[in-house]
């Protein structure tokens, strides 16, 4: 099961670097989006390689499925539409997501780790 999940990732990884590739000339957006696409996977993989893995990473990696989730159909109507582009968001996530949801996962994984 776990060399499944692996190549799994792996696969979506090299479509997502393909998707990077294709950004050159795209809005930064449309690059983060690529890159994001490509690093959470990865990070995903080597934390789960290197099990157990304190909660106060793990929560926040498990958090970060859901705009890696979304990413891919941003980057694309990005790469169809670049106007669709917005300055208070990345990824298509508000900013806000990302600053107090981080926080917020990393402070979740923390009571987690402290009370198990």
């Amino acid at each position: 099961m776990r060399i499944l999940l692996i190549l799994i990732v792996a696969v979506w990884g090299l479509i997502a670097l393909l998707g990077f590739v294709t950004t050159a000339n795209k809005s930064l957006d449309a690059k983060l989006t690529a890159i994001y696409l490509i690093v959470w996977p990865i990070l995903a993989v080597a934390l789960f390689l290197n099990e157990p893995v304190p909660l106060w990473l793990a929560v926040p990696t498990f958090f970060g499925f859901l705009p890696w989730f979304l990413a891919g159909p941003h980057l694309y109507e990005i790469i169809r539409d670049p106007s669709r582009t917005r300055p208070d968001e990345l990824i298509g996530i508000p900013r806000a997501y990302w600053k107090w949801g981080g926080i917020a996962a990393v402070l979740l994984g923390l009571l987690f780790n402290g009370s198990v």
